[in-house]
């Protein structure tokens, strides 16, 4: 049975990147994706992913405001959430951490990179 991957990204090139990697890999994943953070939070309600990964700045509401939301909900709370930023400072790893993700990956991405650390939460 398919794994589902919530990918939340405003930037169309970004979504089309993860979902050429994703569709390349042998990962039984299938992927929904949501363009803001209020989209990701009705998705992930109504049908729960096995794993998001959340960019943290979007128009509408950003991932710093969804993921705050998702992790206070039953529903949602036990789904492990990826960063997925160009925010690299130290301190924005600390504070989406302090928020409740799970890992902090920044942009750009490196395709290995990013499919072994989804399969390191989608195979748990």
């Amino acid at each position: 049975m398919s794994k589902v991957l919530l990918l939340v990204e405003d930037d169309e090139d970004n979504r089309d990147l993860v979902s050429f990697v994703l569709s390349r890999s042998k990962l039984d994943i299938e992927l929904e994706i949501a363009e803001n953070g209020r989209e990701a939070i009705d998705k992930a309600m109504q049908r729960p992913p096995h794993l998001i990964l959340m960019d943290m700045q979007m128009p509408v509401m950003d991932g710093w405001q969804a993921v705050p939301i998702l992790k206070a909900d039953e529903r949602t709370k036990n789904i492990p959430i990826i960063a997925f930023t160009a925010q690299a400072k130290p301190e924005d790893k600390e504070r989406t951490q302090e928020i409740g993700c799970a890992e902090h990956y920044p942009k750009p991405m490196d395709p290995e990179e990013l499919l072994a650390l989804i399969q390191k939460y989608i195979n748990s």
